[in-house]
């Protein structure tokens, strides 16, 4: 301190608290721990990938963490909030939109993992067949979602707490390739457009949409059924459901049905899992097994008997090649 007299020893009792970090496919992860060292990073394929192959965003959101992650476990939405306005006749025959719009209410199954939890919600495809929606919630706050081809997408995202009230999402995934891209903007995608950073604590990383513009709700196209919420584009629409359930949701109030079957494990085996820290001193699930971390998920097409989990198995394994896998069955969506 430089108003300390050189002979001081006041420097040797108050210090600056410092915490380790170490950089990793365009995310810098910080250790806030006790330990001495810190515990492995999750091997998430999506974030050991070389940068120049990665793409890393990150976007915050005016709400608690858990409420953006249980968005993203929540499949059945998507038929609804985000296709809301679009025909099963429209869309190519055989596709994963196709079957989506063709029956919005799917069957789902949960299990728990080594890792968290895990589901497959299916809905009747071909004849005798599913078509089965497989996502993954990985300890503490990452999500796999299944929008793409299971098998070929390679996805995380974590949803980090900044206080209660607020919190930012990264998004993980490699670089699209040509064929990804042009589907997608064949399907009228695009970038969220963002605000300057400002130097405050909550002025990064921020949508120029946002809850003081109603998030760009455009009424017209609303009123021609061109956009079933109003909103452009799927991170947009997420996020304002998000936001507008308040900072904190009253959840004494909720009526969950059989759609929330993942939201409920979710909660059981977080709040199991802080029980056991704090009452017993257990270390969460995964903490020093990055190996656990090593999924996928995505959608597939399953024969109507078969076992969704060993039918899956090697499909669900990262780091894993299947040139043979046909983007085209996934209908736009990727």
């Amino acid at each position: 301190m430089p108003s300390e007299p050189p002979d001081s020893n006041f420097k040797d009792k108050v210090r600056a608290r410092a915490y380790p970090c170490r950089e990793r496919g365009g995310v810098v992860w910080a250790y806030l721990g006790t330990r001495e060292s810190p515990p492995p990073l999750p091997d998430l394929e999506a974030n050991q990938l070389p940068e120049e192959q990665t793409t890393a965003l990150a976007i915050a959101r005016d709400c608690n963490w858990l409420q953006g992650l249980e968005g993203d476990i929540d499949t059945a939405h998507i038929g609804f909030l985000h296709f809301g306005s679009q025909d099963a006749e429209d869309q190519e025959p055989g596709t994963f939109r196709y079957y989506t719009l063709k029956d919005r209410a799917p069957r789902y199954a949960v299990l728990d993992t080594d890792y968290g939890s895990m589901y497959g919600a299916y809905r009747p495809a071909g004849p005798g067949q599913y078509y089965w929606r497989i996502a993954q919630f990985l300890f503490p706050f990452f999500t796999m979602t299944p929008t793409g081809l299971l098998g070929r997408q390679v996805i995380a995202r974590a949803w980090v707490p900044m206080d209660d009230e607020h919190m930012i999402m990264f998004h993980m995934m490699p670089k699209p390739t040509p064929e990804a891209a042009a589907i997608r903007a064949r399907q009228g995608g695009r970038q969220a457009r963002m605000l300057p950073n400002t130097t405050g604590w909550l002025g990064r990383f921020r949508l120029e949409a946002n809850e003081g513009n109603d998030y760009q709700l455009n009424r017209d196209a609303q009123e021609r059924d061109e956009e079933y919420s109003g909103i452009t584009g799927i991170h947009l629409q997420d996020q304002a459901i998000t936001e507008s359930m308040g900072p904190i949701y009253d959840r004494s109030q909720e009526h969950l049905g059989s759609s929330d079957a993942m939201v409920i494990r979710v909660r059981r085996r977080l709040i199991a899992a802080a029980r056991a820290l704090a009452d017993e001193g257990t270390v969460p699930p995964g903490v020093d097994k990055p190996d656990v971390y090593r999924q996928r998920s995505g959608g597939v097409i399953l024969d109507a008997d078969a076992d969704w989990v060993d039918a899956t198995q090697e499909l669900r394994q990262a780091y894993a090649v299947h040139p043979e896998l046909d983007l085209a069955v996934v209908g736009g969506f990727v």
